[in-house]
Parts: C-alpha cells; sequence; structure tokens
C-alpha cells in the first residue's frame, strides 16, 4: 500500500510539471514593476583610483562609463512612474562587493552595467553585450517541485534579459552601423542571485582608433544613451 501512495505521489508531482511547463511558455515576457513604479539601475564600471582602462591622462573608463549612465538618467527622467538610481555617483570608490548589495537591496526592475573593453588586437572592435548564463538544475534539484518553480521564475528574468540585449542590440547598430559584435552568455558575479532583467555592455574597444574616438566623443554617448534609454521604455 506505502509503495502504491508512493508511487502515486511521484505520478502527480511529475503531471504538476508537466502542467507547469505547458502553461510557463504562454505566459507574456513582460516585467512587472512592484509599486507601479519602475526602477532602473544604472552601472558604471570603475571608480576612484580603480580608473578603468585609459583614453588619455585626463580620460577613462571610469568617465565614460558615468557619462553616459547620467546621460541615461536624463533621457528617462521624463518617462512616466520611471526611476534612475547609479550604483556610484559621482565618483566615490564603491566596490564590487557594495555594488552587489546595493543592487539587491535597491532590487531594481532593470540592470545595465557599463563597461568600455580592450583587446590584445587593434582591429578588434565594436560593442558586446552579455546576458546572465541559464542556471543548471543538478539530479537531486530536478526531484523537488518547489525549486522547479522558483527556478522557472528565475529563467523567466532570464529569458527577459535575453529579450532586452535583443533590443539593445538593434538599438546600439544604430549609433555602430554593422560593429555589434553578437550577444553572450556569461556568468556575471555582480548578477548572481538577482531575479530581475540585466545586461552588461560592452561599449567599444578602446585599443581601437576609431572606437576610442567615438566613445569620447559627447554626441555619440548621448546617442548610446538614447539607445539604452529607447531599448528600457520598449521593455516595459
Amino acid at each position: 500500500m506505502q509503495r502504491i501512495l508512493k508511487h502515486d505521489h511521484k505520478i502527480m508531482k511529475t503531471l504538476q510539471l508537466i502542467l507547469l511547463l505547458l502553461i510557463f511558455p504562454l505566459l507574456p515576457i513582460t516585467v512587472s514593476p512592484a509599486y507601479g513604479t519602475i526602477l532602473v539601475m544604472i552601472d558604471p564600471a570603475h571608480d576612484g583610483l580603480d580608473k578603468g582602462v585609459r583614453f588619455s591622462d585626463q580620460l577613462h573608463e571610469k568617465d565614460i562609463t558615468l557619462a553616459i549612465a547620467h546621460m541615461v538618467q536624463k533621457e528617462l527622467a521624463s518617462a512616466p512612474n520611471v526611476r534612475v538610481q547609479l550604483t556610484r555617483d559621482p565618483d566615490k570608490p564603491v566596490s564590487i562587493g557594495e555594488r552587489t548589495r546595493i543592487v539587491r537591496n535597491a532590487a531594481p526592475d532593470i540592470f545595465v552595467s557599463l563597461h568600455v573593453n580592450a583587446g590584445f588586437e587593434k582591429k578588434a572592435s565594436g560593442f558586446e553585450i552579455y546576458f546572465p548564463g541559464f542556471k543548471r538544475q543538478n539530479k537531486s534539484e530536478k526531484e523537488d517541485l518547489s525549486i522547479i518553480v522558483k527556478d522557472m521564475e528565475r529563467n523567466k528574468y532570464l529569458n527577459d534579459s535575453v529579450r532586452f540585449a535583443y533590443s539593445l542590440q538593434k538599438n546600439l547598430e544604430q549609433v555602430f552601423p554593422r560593429r555589434g559584435r553578437g550577444l553572450r552568455e556569461a556568468s556575471v558575479p555582480i548578477l548572481e542571485e538577482i531575479t530581475k532583467p540585466a545586461v552588461v555592455i560592452e561599449l567599444g574597444f578602446v585599443t581601437n582608433s576609431e572606437d576610442k574616438k567615438q566613445l569620447a566623443d559627447k554626441n555619440i554617448q548621448l546617442s548610446i544613451a538614447k539607445a539604452i534609454s529607447k531599448s528600457i521604455r520598449d521593455l516595459f
């Protein structure tokens, strides 16, 4: 009798999982911000003494990323029910650990981290967009329905990240025609355990003369900020 009940329970769990798997793909990929306000968090890479890659004696990666972050903040200022928060402002040192705590405490509806790339070859150019990798389940986890449901919820936000990344790629290609290097799935430490749409953008290569010149241009910086802002508006 006990074996039969155990067998029936296992069948019931399997049926529940199948039902979830059938229903989940039908759910629309939309973001539901808490309390009707969308919190956008922009992470300008580097700060203080950690200047990032060098453009000139007076200009570094930390300056470029902060300038673009401020422009995104200004672009979205007129958007209804949208609030933009930066992980650092102005130039005080903020460690990765502190940034991670800021993000987790703020619980933003979307997270964008801005960086500038550098390569070993001067020919390397263009922008790259990274999104967090999809979580792999181990065998024991698959037997726990509550973990599966939690993981499916996380995967929904990862799907939103991919959707947002595609939108970013399309809009940034308007700024840098034929310069997109594609979307890349990667582990991003600052995004660990954050179940919200999130991406990391490598805006270009400082080691490429054309990229370097463009990224230092205020007009190009504004165009980048507008592309990011449009992608955020499109997501919501």
